[in-house]
């Protein structure tokens, strides 16, 4: 594979994605987000396209934001380009699945939950660690791990702040299918054929009936939580988890 950051490969009936950051674990940044947001656009109204294939080159499916870049970001760690770009992805009209391996951590594990499908490498380590930097889940996020894998097992993910592995995603919902690592991309192929197969006006029926449905039952007022979440962001704290993240040592937490 080239070393383009990312890779659009049209096939028949599908399309796949790659993330191709590996020596960064495909740990998103601003250039990388901007990449995946052309290629959601490349692809929202071409009707020849009936599924999406979303993966990661290297030992890891994505990492989350770069936190060594995290300060270029506006508002130093903002998630509102994650959630317009993870929302863009989730209302692709056609079916997304994400092929996941090693570490899909914190964004990257939001990254492959706002896809439809999910199909992990047995190697999987999947979950929300963002907690243990000092920062918080957007509240648009919360909601979808609550839609994904229930609200038991999201207050298990975001508490402990620790990984799962690939079979107890598979318990949880939050992936379809396990395979050996070494057959992920056939498996992953192999579901968007099965997919890229029916009728591409039913499914994209289908697609908007399902996300509509989900998106208005969740219309709750959260401002209040937006602004927690900002001042999380800008506290004292955020900046010590991401310097001892960076220095590979153990944060000192104040509550400032």
């Amino acid at each position: 594979m080239s070393d383009q950051l990312f890779h659009v490969e049209r096939h028949d009936s599908y399309v796949t994605f790659t993330m191709n950051r590996p020596e960064k674990r495909n740990s998103l940044n601003e250039p990388l987000l901007k990449h995946i947001d052309e290629a959601i656009a490349s692809v929202e109204n071409d009707k020849s396209v009936r599924a999406v294939i979303l993966r990661g080159n290297g030992r890891a499916f994505c990492a989350g934001i770069d936190l060594a870049e995290a300060e270029r970001l506006e508002g130093g760690h903002n998630p509102v380009s994650l959630e317009r770009i993870f929302k863009r992805l989730e209302h692709l009209p056609v079916p997304v699945i994400a092929a996941v391996q090693g570490a899909a951590l914190a964004g990257g594990c939001e990254l492959a939950l706002h896809c439809d499908l999910r199909v992990a490498a047995d190697d999987l380590r999947m979950g929300m660690t963002v907690a243990r930097v000092g920062l918080v889940v957007p509240y648009n996020f919360i909601r979808k791990l609550i839609e994904i894998i229930g609200s038991a097992n999201t207050a298990q993910i975001l508490y402990t702040a620790e990984p799962v592995d690939a079979n107890r995603a598979l318990q949880m919902g939050m992936v379809h299918e396990v395979v050996p690592a070494a057959n992920l991309d056939a498996a992953a192929v192999k579901w968007a054929e099965k997919v890229a197969s029916n009728a591409p006006l039913s499914l994209r029926t289908m697609k908007t009936s399902m996300r509509r449905s989900l998106d208005n039952s969740n219309d709750a007022w959260h401002d209040d939580i937006l602004e927690m979440g900002r001042m999380v962001r800008s506290s004292k704290d955020a900046k010590e988890g991401i310097r001892a993240f960076l220095e590979k040592r153990k944060p000192v937490w104040k509550a400032e």
